[in-house]
């Protein structure tokens, strides 16, 4: 019969080996099922736009109007008085790595979409224009 202080034990730094690779081996598959892109489709980005153009909408404006949208829509001048507070809203409501172009008669706030890049849309119309807002990821 064999004595209790006979038996075999694994080696402490076999087993720390075992938990290194185990950890390694986890990160490694974190990265791999990390979703590529927020790509997203085109209904998401649809309501995207309309949400984030109902807060913009909500806004009260730097000069006069009922909103900060109805203010820019006035007149060009209005709308460069409101452009980068627009701009800076818009940038606030988005979300992260969504880009947006907020496109009134007469004039922009906000880049360009790129070409062939998916983008959902909103419009709003309001006392004296129609508002559209162009939300795309990059």
């Amino acid at each position: 019969m064999r004595d209790r202080s006979d038996r075999a034990q694994l080696a402490t730094s076999l087993l720390e080996a075992a938990v290194g690779a185990l950890l390694i081996l986890a990160v490694v598959a974190g990265f791999l099922w990390i979703p590529a892109a927020e790509g997203g489709s085109d209904a998401k980005l649809d309501r995207t736009a309309a949400d984030a153009l109902a807060v913009l909408d909500a806004e009260p404006p730097i000069g006069a109007g009922r909103s900060r949208l109805a203010a820019a829509c006035r007149s060009p001048t209005a709308l460069a008085t409101e452009r980068d507070a627009l701009r800076a809203r818009l940038d606030a409501v988005l979300p992260t790595a969504a880009f947006g172009r907020i496109e009134f008669p007469h004039g922009t706030v906000g880049p360009p979409s790129p070409n062939g890049a998916p983008s959902g849309r909103a419009t709003l119309a309001t006392g004296r224009c129609t508002v559209t807002l162009r939300v795309w990821y990059a």
